[in-house]
């Protein structure tokens, strides 16, 4: 009798423990996988929104060494990657929204065209610099640049851009408009910097500009900006 007892107690005691062990080592499972899934949940939260910030801070549109956020602050265009046209990567260069007029043109020429409209403010759309030219002559124009420098009329602060006008063609006798909006996959526009003095300064702005043609003297004119930053009541 006592020896069933005692197994009998032996017994209880044994599947006891066994069951304390098992809820014991299931317990610590549950733990050491609920942390590891933490853990790899807020990794995974933390390189998102690292990547994601770095992306944003780091996008360099035009690819000239400069991110488009920091372009903004030094006041150049994160389209192109030569803001003044002058040659000089942007990140190079020591003065990138000033450059020398860089035309090279010998002749005398009257250039044949008659400037119909030029315009900074008041466009259909966003403002930027606007011209509408035809051709008087009677022979077709190509091989187009520009050269243009802004004033502030407040404080007289300038800056310069030089534009070869690819793809610009004049038949005799045509009327065309260009653009400086940075629409450049559309024919007829061209680079416009809009984080200089065009689009920050409120002072008002004299345009002198010279337009010019292969083989032809280049003319010369002026548009000016009413007080205001870049986009006004149209």
């Amino acid at each position: 009798m006592n020896k069933k007892i005692n197994l009998s107690k032996i017994c209880k005691t044994t599947l006891a423990v066994a069951l304390v062990l098992s809820l014991s080592i299931f317990a610590l499972a549950g733990c050491s996988s609920g942390g590891k899934s933490n853990q790899a949940a807020n990794s995974g939260t933390n390189a998102n929104s690292s990547q994601a910030a770095v992306g944003n801070s780091s996008t360099d549109t035009d690819a000239d060494g400069i991110p488009d956020s920091v372009e903004k602050t030094y006041g150049t265009n994160p389209y192109v990657a030569d803001t003044d046209g002058d040659g000089v990567n942007d990140k190079e260069d020591k003065s990138p929204i000033t450059t020398e007029n860089l035309m090279k043109e010998t002749s005398t020429a009257q250039l044949p065209i008659k400037i119909k409209d030029a315009r900074v403010e008041d466009n259909a759309t966003a403002d930027h610099l606007e011209i509408t030219m035809s051709n008087t002559g009677k022979t077709a124009l190509s091989e187009f640049d520009i050269f243009y420098t802004i004033t502030d009329k407040g404080n007289n602060t300038q800056e310069s851009y030089y534009q070869v006008l690819s793809g610009l063609l004049l038949n005799a006798g045509e009327a065309k408009t260009i653009h400086f909006d940075n629409q450049v996959k559309e024919a007829g526009h061209y680079y416009g910097n809009m984080n200089g003095l065009y689009g920050t300064s409120a002072n008002g702005l004299i345009f002198d500009i010279q337009f010019h043609a292969k083989g032809y003297q280049p003319m010369k004119f002026q548009v000016e900006k009413a007080k205001g930053t870049a986009e006004v009541a149209d």
